[in-house]
């Protein structure tokens, strides 16, 4: 809902005001125009927002002699423009999108030779050139960690520029893949209040430098060391960007950024909006601690459809290593099932989960060939090999390699029942140009996201889960495509998880990031209720605490609906910090909960017993039943005494408070 202003409470609500819409529509209109090279407001330039050099000339002055054709849709909210060069035959088409209900504008950016000889090189793409100007300093940019399965994955960050050292430049991203280092999204706030969030869309090798210059900051963002020669008829992309305009508190940003993505970029299986799942990765039973992969056979995985799903579980995965071939990731390009492991193929165990509701997955890497693996032997030219009699990479920018495997995935859909495919892997591929063309990451990227949407466009109910070695590929277009990422691959640490969860919900909508705990104590499983629940527990043990473990399936199920709510920080987020906690809140239906641990740190002053939990967003003078899941008790208060806290003790180390709350 666009409001004409936002009330005090809402101050950091995801709730949108018609001036941030009307400005980021002023901008989008003027930037679109193509001809502007001037300031709107005084502090956001509407020049055309990316940039390249062909040969020696740079794009402002090549894109003014070229022939301009704008090509509106139906709707007016996209359109493209495309400009050709009448000499080379160079084609630049900028497809944009602009948005109704939030202050936000999308595009992607992409180039063809349409003439009859090799092009002049491509080089310096950036994707978004953007330059703020600001009447003060510094402007401060939050980002967050990528999730690199180190202790810190996903911790948020703010960096002043200039800073107190005096640092006028910032580079983000430059590994491989898009999340390995930092998340690829970035919130730019100045002293106007009032700034602009940038998200990418490139799974591969980004970067992103900010650059302050007297009182003006130029933001360029793109594919790293992107440099082509195109011949006849070839076209590149480069990385989708996607904008959000805003005024007011930087955290109000973040909860716009949060429900944009819900509504707009999220997928929705089957067309509607899933929750996220209380799942199982099979990996994680029998005590495996992520190892349990050639131990699981039909005869062992059978075993644990009664009682995950007894338990609750939805989603139900067979994680590495169900084909032929030991070590597991020695085998990596053979979809075919192991007959010696299942005999039966899938089907029994899908269609025990289809009769208690749990949806049946299975783990791809499709993107990583093993020198082992049948596919390198029967088609070499499907592979791009690093070094002789050494695996490689599958070449999905081959129209028959990427229709090989997609005949491997749906027959596995169709014959033994699979309905979720869960993506691990990411290839390999050198950031630098491989060759003088320079096309091996761009190729190989443009050809996965191909896979990816024939994939959903054949069975649109598919669930798909991202996994790259971790949370190493989260980005705008992985997010478009896969509804659940894992966080990392460093697992069972606490302390850890509840920092990763606060950074990722600062940057992702609520439920998006899955987190396996082992623990079903309130302190290890509420470690997780940020996220999707994801349970690496062992019910086939005799002392397997059933009823506990009921009651926190049971608990998430309830809660999980106000993780689409706004998120509010209780704590700074640190690892070493004794005390965090923070909250989501339903600004439509007024529920909400909050969670707040006291850690297993060490620190050299005392820590108190208590915690003052000062919830925010709601309505002063409303009143809410609220419920303490510590000890079940209850009480009701008003919207102004819940801001002003409620003093909560944890006397033990470690512990954690629940709160839950809505509307009496």
């Amino acid at each position: 809902m666009v409001r004409d202003a936002l009330a005090p409470h809402e101050a950091q609500s995801g709730h949108v005001t018609r001036r941030e819409i009307d400005f980021a529509r002023r901008w989008a209109e003027r930037a679109f125009a193509g001809s502007s090279d001037d300031w709107l407001d005084g502090w956001a330039h509407v020049g055309l927002p990316f940039s390249f050099r062909i040969g020696d000339a740079d794009s402002d002055a090549l894109l003014t002699s070229w022939e301009r054709h704008c090509l509106p849709d139906s709707n007016g909210s996209r359109s493209a423009t495309r400009w050709r060069d009448p000499a080379s035959g160079m084609t630049v088409l900028w497809e944009t999108r602009r948005y109704a209900d939030f202050p936000a504008v999308e595009w992607l950016l992409s180039f063809e030779n349409a003439g009859e000889s090799e092009s002049p090189t491509l080089s310096d793409v950036n994707a978004l050139r953007l330059r703020l100007n600001s009447a003060g300093t510094p402007y401060i940019v939050g980002g967050a960690n990528g999730g690199r399965s180190f202790a810190d994955d996903m911790i948020p960050f703010a960096r002043r520029l200039p800073g107190v050292d005096g640092s006028r430049v910032l580079d983000l991203g430059g590994d491989h893949p898009s999340s390995n280092r930092h998340l690829p999204f970035f919130n730019i706030s100045t002293p106007e209040h009032r700034g602009v969030f940038v998200g990418a869309g490139w799974s591969g090798h980004w970067a992103a430098r900010l650059a302050v210059e007297g009182s003006a900051l130029t933001t360029t963002a793109g594919l790293l060391n992107a440099r082509y020669t195109l011949r006849p008829g070839e076209r590149v992309r480069t990385a989708r960007v996607l904008l959000l305009w805003w005024e007011g508190e930087p955290l109000h940003a973040h909860n716009v950024w949060r429900r944009l993505l819900h509504e707009h970029v999220v997928p929705k299986p089957g067309g509607e909006l899933m929750e996220p799942p209380v799942s199982v990765n099979v990996c994680f039973t029998h005590h495996g601690h992520g190892g349990f992969l050639h131990q699981a056979t039909e005869s062992t995985v059978s075993t644990l459809v009664e009682p995950f799903a007894d338990l609750g579980a939805e989603l139900f995965i067979i994680d590495a290593g169900w084909y032929d071939g030991e070590p597991w990731h020695e085998w990596l390009g053979n979809w075919r099932y192991s007959r010696s492991k299942y005999p039966r193929g899938f089907r029994p165990i899908a269609d025990s989960l289809r009769d208690r509701d749990v949806t049946f997955g299975l783990w791809f890497a499709p993107e990583n060939v093993s020198k082992d693996a049948p596919v390198l032997a029967e088609h070499p030219e499907w592979v791009r090999q690093h070094q002789p009699g050494q695996g490689g990479t599958f070449r999905m920018e081959l129209p028959e390699a990427r229709a090989w495997f997609l005949g491997e995935v749906e027959a596995l859909i169709r014959d033994e029942g699979m309905a979720c495919y869960r993506q691990d892997g990411s290839g390999w591929y050198d950031a630098e140009p491989e060759n003088r063309r320079g096309m091996s990451e761009t190729e190989h990227l443009t050809g996965i996201y191909a896979m990816w949407d024939a994939l959903l466009e054949r069975h649109p109910e598919l669930v798909m889960e991202g996994c790259s070695g971790g949370g190493r590929r989260i980005d705008l277009e992985t997010a478009r495509r896969f509804r659940w990422h894992q966080k990392s691959d460093r697992w069972y640490d606490s302390e850890s998880d509840q920092c990763s969860l606060y950074g990722a919900n600062l940057f992702l909508p609520g439920g998006t990031i899955n987190i396996p705990t082992e623990r079903t104590d309130d302190y290890g499983a509420w470690s997780s209720f940020a996220g999707q629940f994801c349970l690496g527990w062992h019910p086939l043990d005799a002392d397997f605490p059933w009823e506990q473990a009921r009651r926190q399936i049971e608990l998430y199920k309830r809660l999980r609906p106000r993780l689409r709510g706004d998120f509010y920080p209780l704590t700074p987020c640190a690892l070493d910090a004794p005390y965090l906690g923070f909250q989501f809140h339903r600004t439509d239906t007024g529920e909400g909960f909050a969670l707040v641990f006291r850690r297993r740190v060490e620190v050299a002053y005392p820590v108190p017993e208590t915690f003052r939990a000062a919830l925010r967003g709601l309505e002063s003078d409303a009143t809410y039943a609220v419920r303490l899941e510590s000890d079940a008790s209850e009480s009701v208060a008003t919207g102004s005494e819940l801001g002003d806290g409620i003093e909560l003790r944890l006397a033990s180390v470690p512990s954690a408070e629940l709160i839950v709350y809505e509307p009496a």
